[in-house]
């Protein structure tokens, strides 16, 4: 037997009568259709709206999700343009341009890590979950590069790298100039060797002396304000009659001391002649390369800055998808 649909009007009248608490066998009598009937398509329509009322929760669910989705990914753009620049020292060991980037994305970017417990037990959750921080980041990034890909120039980010570690190898070329030229100078006044090393009780005060100028000449270079007749050690006279050689206008940054301070002048002096060598004479072209890089870097940072601002980067996410999209 095939089976009866109701008119929209009968329908309707079944959705009034059933709404307003009529029983099928009255909805039968007033409706003028069999209750059985009545009571299928008041069955069908209920479950019709359970699956319209289904399907508009999840659009709302899909539209909040694809809005956290993007505001993460202008997260993490803001982060790297803001994080990535040039750094103000080079220790030893200093971590290579591909290493910086990755430690990036060990940071708590989207702000989401609670607050730990003041003692851990070892092997607890903290490691597990910064590995996993890592890779969210990671794969945010990945998903932001697949947004813009065509739209911004990710090149950037291997010519800073390559600028970054070209940096490193030529400041530990400086740094052995440094060290020879300061042994050179200590050549030439007999004994001066000796008497800043035992004035200062240090054994290896010569080494800290080449190594304190390079983090004292490095600003200059980065900051392409090098002065080549500026000191950059000076004597300062303690309390208790002693005396500190320091860099000139660097609060806190003593890094010997004499007992007397007719040796520390000496030191500051020796330091000041290896600088002006280094800066006026044969180091120049290894300074100048060092400039050319640092300005490759800072041109990168600036045009990092510029294509990672939220106002180029959301309307390019909004017209474009990627594999972490919702759906």
């Amino acid at each position: 037997m095939k089976k009866r649909l109701l008119s929209d009007e009968e329908l309707n009248r079944v959705l009034r009568l059933r709404q307003a608490g009529a029983s099928w066998l009255k909805i039968q009598h007033e409706a003028g259709i069999p209750r059985r009937i009545a009571k299928r398509a008041y069955e069908d329509w209920q479950r019709s709206q359970s699956l319209a009322e289904l399907k508009e929760s999840r659009r709302t669910v899909a539209a909040e999700a694809f809005r956290e989705h993007v505001d993460s990914l202008i997260k993490v753009g803001t982060f790297l343009a803001m994080h990535l620049d040039m750094p103000a020292t080079v220790p030893t060991g200093a971590p290579k341009g591909a290493q910086i980037l990755e430690g990036l994305w060990q940071g708590d970017i989207l702000g989401e890590l609670p607050d730990r417990p003041r003692y851990e037990l070892p092997g607890s959750g903290a490691e597990r979950e910064r590995r996993s921080i890592t890779r969210r980041n990671q794969m945010l990034f990945q998903s932001l590069q697949e947004h813009t890909r065509g739209e911004l120039r990710w090149e950037v980010l291997k010519e800073w790298e390559s600028a970054w570690d070209n940096c490193r190898e030529l400041y530990v070329k400086l740094g052995q100039e440094a060290t020879a030229v300061t042994r050179n100078f200590l050549k030439q006044e007999k004994g001066l060797e000796n008497e800043i090393k035992n004035g200062s009780g240090k054994g290896d005060a010569v080494t800290r002396i080449a190594d304190t100028l390079l983090g004292g000449i490095w600003p200059g270079i980065r900051d392409d304000k090098l002065d080549p007749h500026r000191d950059v050690f000076e004597v300062i006279a303690r309390p208790d009659g002693k005396a500190d050689v320091a860099r000139v206008g660097v609060g806190n940054s003593n890094f010997l001391t004499f007992v007397d301070k007719n040796p520390a002048e000496k030191a500051a002096r020796l330091g000041n002649n290896v600088a002006r060598n280094l800066l006026l004479g044969e180091s120049r072209d290894l300074i100048e390369s060092l400039r050319g890089h640092i300005n490759t870097m800072r041109q990168g940072t600036e045009e990092l800055a510029d294509m990672l601002n939220p106002l180029v980067l959301r309307p390019i996410i909004l017209r474009t998808r990627c594999q972490l999209c919702p759906a």
